[in-house]
């Protein structure tokens, strides 16, 4: 990350008070700090927003001076008319990394929003529930509808105004409220009773009123003011309730902790590992993977990828279901990749190229054999690992991402027929929206058939293909047994192909994991990354 001193001769961004600005994904962010000894660990803070260019503001001053008065910092991140979109979104979760990961801050934020401002900070809480300590409001926009309207805001969400329409359900934050009122997410806000730019009733009333639906109406708390507007009204920017509020959510978020990660799973006593091995950097975001090998073997070894599922919006490399590979003379690579509230695609299929590229790259220091390395996914992982050994390698890679041998256990080939991705059985447009696989495109595949086409490896297939073994579920519920079916006839008429039919399962599940299963896998990746 490139960091730049406010005080510095050409400041990145122009600060009302004492702090820092720097970049963070190429966006200028900032940090208003309290003096030297009223800093914490970890530092309790506001994130801000709207953070364009010309904000914070000289009215809002006081304000902020209060905060930092009080030990708590105030942070942002410019991210332009982003209106709550994911891609907004996503520079805010660079935000929350770079100061919760690097800078000691702490893991529970209060979010502020003025106007606009609103839309920011409460989609971000939606996504983010669990690290969000409570959500300010000054006049703030919840309902896109009335502000800045569907027409304007639907160039920021990559979408036509029809398309946004359709949408509403997923991308609205007033109709998603619920979520924050099941986290018990305090609010505070300060509303004008005759605002015309963001009218009270259907923003902070209707979020007030859902609090209330909700069995939470103690938890938000609404100060409406009478013949007040839009506009500069001191008392907006000079509320001390709203102040109180924010300090002493800030410091409850630096009391408290975000959930513990699953512990990685237990170790057979034959494996070791190295863990969180960084294997890409794309802007701020750092992806690692977990390296298993046997302990008795010193010698250059096949390597087997373990990628994981969950949606392409879940999941991690921890507690590796492949590990047992490693006591049969494998080395296990458990990689992490961008999720879609990160990244749409091909940012998942580019980290997962990027993740061979590193194995060959770094063979020799880790005893891996470069010429043999497999893939192994299952459900979303799956989807990947299928990608991995039938899409063209990229032509201007300088160490190459072909991969020997794919193990799919359950993937989706074909996003085009995908049940959830194609209207029928009374579906609507709205419904197609709020799918994984239209979070992963970006778009719904109907709107965007070629590119679902691109991730889809049906339609990739080709004679050069490595071999297969695709597993399936008898009985799976969300991935069709078509799916794999379809794919390993595509695969068999060109080249290398098994399918087992896994009787009685489902998407995934205990039957997955009996003797036989395992055997087959071993014996396929016998066969192929060490027969040679």
């Amino acid at each position: 990350m490139e960091a730049q001193d406010a005080g510095q001769e050409t400041p990145i961004k122009q600060l009302i008070l004492e702090g820092e600005s720097f970049l963070v994904n190429n966006r200028a962010a900032f940090i208003m700090w309290p003096d030297k000894e009223k800093r914490q660990t970890p530092q309790p803070w506001i994130m801000y927003s709207p953070t364009l260019p010309g904000f914070p503001d000289r009215h809002e001053k006081w304000m902020h001076q209060q905060f930092t008065e009080a030990g708590v910092a105030v942070a942002g991140i410019d991210v332009g008319e982003a209106y709550g979109s994911p891609e907004g979104r996503k520079h805010f979760t660079a935000l929350y990394r770079e100061l919760t990961k690097q800078r000691g801050f702490a893991a529970k934020p209060c979010l502020l929003g003025r106007s606009r401002g609103g839309l920011w900070s409460s989609s971000w809480a939606i996504k983010n529930p669990n690290k969000v300590a409570g959500l300010a409001g000054i006049y703030p926009v919840f309902d896109l509808t009335t502000y800045p309207g569907l027409k304007r805001a639907a160039p920021a969400y990559g979408m036509t105004e029809s398309e946004l329409k359709a949408a509403l359900s997923e991308h609205n934050p007033i109709e998603q409220v619920e979520v924050m009122a099941k986290a018990k997410i305090p609010v505070f806000i300060i509303h004008g009773d005759i605002d015309k730019v963001v009218p009270l009733k259907e923003n902070s009333s209707t979020l007030i009123q859902k609090y209330k639906q909700s069995g939470v109406e103690d938890l938000a708390k609404i100060i409406i003011v009478e013949g007040q507007g839009h506009n500069y009204f001191k008392g907006f920017f000079n509320c001390q309730e709203l102040v109180d509020f924010a300090i002493k959510r800030a410091k409850a978020g630096a009391q408290a902790k975000l959930p513990p990660k699953k512990a990685p799973s237990r170790l057979p006593e034959t494996v070791s590992v190295i863990r969180d091995l960084e294997f890409s950097r794309v802007g701020n975001q750092s992806l690692l993977l977990d390296l298993y090998r046997p302990q008795s073997i010193h010698q250059d070894l096949p390597v087997v990828i373990w990628i994981h599922g969950g949606g392409w919006k879940n999941g991690s490399k921890d507690r590796c279901p492949a590990v047992w590979l490693a006591e049969h003379g494998f080395a296990v690579a458990s990689i992490d990749y961008r999720l879609t509230e990160a990244a749409s695609w091909p940012a998942q299929i580019n980290d997962c190229r990027a993740s061979v590229r590193w194995l060959r790259t770094n063979a020799a220091k880790y005893q891996i054999d470069d010429q043999q390395i497999g893939a192994w996914g299952s459900s979303a992982g799956g989807h990947l690992v299928a990608l991995l050994g039938t899409l063209d390698t990229p032509a201007d890679e300088k160490n190459s991402s072909r991969v020997q041998a794919v193990c799919d256990w359950f993937g989706p080939a074909d996003l085009l027929t995908m049940p959830n991705n194609v209207l029928s059985n009374g579906k609507t447009v709205a419904d197609l929206a709020k799918t994984n696989g239209a979070k992963l495109l970006g778009r719904t595949v109907r709107d965007v058939p070629e590119l679902a086409k691109q991730a889809s490896a049906l339609y990739q297939v080709s004679a050069d293909d490595p071999p297969f073994l695709i597993m399936h579920g008898e009985k799976d519920p969300a991935v069709p047994l078509a799916q794999s079916q379809r794919l390993h006839d595509k695969l068999k008429a060109v080249g290398s192909s098994e399918l087992h039919i896994v009787e009685g399962a489902g998407h995934g599940g205990k039957e997955f994991r009996t003797t036989e299963v395992k055997k087959r896998v071993l014996e396929f990746f016998n066969k192929h990354l060490k027969s040679k």
